[in-house]
């Protein structure tokens, strides 16, 4: 008897330990980590300069991923030198940048709240099927059985095992395909690789207010390009927080002549 319970139990073990969940069920569990109401997120985004390295500081207000408000400025002696301001509503941004949201805006990625848009947006990216929302009816019990979708895998992202959602880039294809990396254990977003080929990679998460889980540093990688954002601060706010900060006017001067200009450019028309 016992030797048949120890059975039972190492193979229910091992199924427990190959089971991948439904793709549309780690959205689920991924956008209950995304909090509830509006944060302030205040950051710090490091460019090359040369051989120093060109700080701005930026300040989020975010209710969701569809209405966020971004303030920059300089740090130190270009505090004054360098601000604008970008809003975010209803897939459109104005201010330093006007036009429609791309599919590079990465801050967008770690604000969902409702697992539905999340698996949009993925249908959006190509990463994931157009049925991939879609409940199939159970008609008898031979359908309950599990079977795993092809574009669900487990996968190592910064040393931790994640569940990978996209298809795997084939052999000897001179691009990769799209993905997100959702770490297993904790349900948070590791990795993002866009269309694009951009990369972003998250690192050292933290518990915030209601239940806000948001990383502490990320990397983002395009071209040859590369650039780390730290997170300062995150703090819940109340229904008027859009109200309490002031449109800066838009100063550039601070940019001119730096040799990170064009990097920084680039990186708020692309990924902002």
């Amino acid at each position: 008897m016992k030797f048949i319970i120890t059975t039972l139990v190492l193979l229910s073990s091992s199924l427990a330990f190959a089971y991948i969940p439904r793709g549309f069920l780690i959205l689920e569990k991924t956008t209950d980590n995304n909090g509830s109401g509006i944060y302030q997120i205040e950051q710090e985004v490091q460019f090359p300069n040369n051989q120093d390295v060109l700080v701005l500081k930026e300040t989020w207000i975010v209710e969701n991923e569809n209405s966020m408000r971004l303030i920059v400025t300089g740090t130190k002696d270009l505090k004054e030198q360098i601000q604008f301001t970008i809003s975010y509503a209803a897939g459109n941004k104005s201010g330093y940048e006007n036009g429609k949201i791309t599919t590079d805006f990465i801050e967008r990625y770690f604000h969902f709240r409702k697992a539905e848009n999340f698996a949009n947006a993925l249908i959006q990216l190509k990463v994931v099927p157009g049925n991939f929302t879609v409940k199939k009816p159970v008609r008898n019990t031979k359908e309950v059985e599990y079977t795993p979708e092809a574009y669900v895998r487990l996968a190592r992202s910064g040393g931790a095992v994640s569940f990978a959602i996209g298809n795997p880039t084939p052999a000897g294809q001179t691009t990769e395909n799209p993905g997100f990396w959702i770490e297993q254990d904790s349900f948070v977003l590791r990795k993002i690789r866009l269309p694009s080929q951009a990369e972003v990679v998250a690192d050292k998460y933290s518990v915030f207010s209601r239940n806000f889980h948001f990383p502490r540093t990320r990397s983002i990688q395009w071209d040859n390009n590369q650039v780390t954002i730290q997170t300062l601060s995150v703090t819940g706010k109340g229904k008027d927080a859009f109200t309490q900060n002031p449109r800066l006017t838009t100063n550039l001067n601070g940019l001119k002549g730096q040799a990170a200009q064009a990097l920084v450019e680039d990186f708020y028309k692309r990924f902002r």
